[in-house]
């Protein structure tokens, strides 16, 4: 469901919901599960959505009703992060960071980083992606993040708040190449670029990439892109929910080489298809956990 940026429904959302959430925080839970059930009630867009997008997690062999239910539960994980990200003022890196119980694969990271060509940091929107961030301050001190501005300026805020505690350096998409270049000096100054790899952003394009079974799904290459450019490793990174507490999990590095590639050809560039392998093992480990709220299969004409 795209909205206008003045839009009646997005401004109640902000206003009302948001708002409610930041006034009354122990009611976040109540009102994030009243939101879901709600929401998959009454918006068909939500509901196809992540029903499709479910299946495409839990794979064709998974019946309806373990469909729904995952499809249910990624709504509800999504409720809950932004409740946290509403909440999160004041909260410090330390208790951020404190929050992850459970660590692996930061051999494997340090192993990378000290080749000297920065690191690409690529995930899914899974977990709690700030947490995660504060865990890796603890080792990084210049930690860049290509996100999209979120059009809800009350989340916006609260967001961008607590990356600026974090000490994070943000680049919007919507910057174009001058993000991108900004991104490109600072992997070559050996420092860390963390994006997200399973979705595609407005004002950006994807590229037709076999997904999860799946041949019409629509997929950024961004992360790739980034790394070839700067013979940077990758390094895909994924949080997952157990109960409160958190996990990251640092997958094996994707080495990368200083290519100079059209945009057409990294849909098919083995480190592409290795992010999008690893991808499809961290939603294929925890499916409900995939944040799933949007298209990612093409648009059927």
């Amino acid at each position: 469901m795209t909205l206008a940026a003045y839009h009646p429904a997005r401004m109640l959302i902000d206003q009302m919901y948001f708002g409610s959430i930041q006034a009354m925080p122990m009611l976040a839970p109540l009102m994030g599960r009243a939101v879901a059930i709600g929401g998959m009630a009454t918006v068909p867009f939500w509901r196809r959505t992540l029903r499709e997008n479910a299946r495409l997690a839990l794979g064709p062999q998974a019946a309806e009703a373990e469909v729904r239910a995952v499809a249910r539960e990624m709504l509800l994980n999504m409720q809950r992060s932004i409740a946290e990200i509403l909440l999160s003022e004041g909260v410090t890196v330390d208790a951020l960071a404190a929050r992850v119980t459970r660590f692996s694969g930061q051999e494997q990271y340090h192993t990378a980083h000290d080749r000297g060509r920065g690191v690409v940091v690529a995930s899914a929107h899974m977990g709690a992606f700030e947490p995660s961030i504060a865990l890796l301050r603890k080792f990084e001190s210049r930690i860049h993040v290509l996100f999209h501005p979120d059009p809800l300026p009350r989340f916006e805020r609260a967001r961008s708040a607590l990356r600026q505690s974090l000490g994070i350096i943000e680049h919007a998409v919507s910057d174009g190449v001058s993000a991108w270049a900004a991104l490109q000096d600072a992997l070559r100054a050996n420092e860390v670029v963390v994006l997200h790899a399973d979705r595609v952003m407005p004002m950006q394009q994807g590229s037709r990439i076999p997904f999860l079974g799946a041949h019409d799904t629509m997929l950024p290459t961004g992360a790739a892109r980034l790394a070839l450019a700067c013979g940077a490793p990758i390094v895909p990174t994924f949080c997952y929910r157990h109960g409160d507490e958190l996990e990251v999990e640092m997958m094996a590095p994707i080495y990368c080489e200083v290519e100079s590639l059209r945009s057409s050809e990294v849909a098919s560039h083995p480190a592409q298809l290795a992010l999008v392998a690893a991808l499809e093992t961290a939603i294929r480990k925890h499916p409900s956990q995939w944040m799933a709220f949007m298209q990612v299969r093409e648009a059927r004409k």
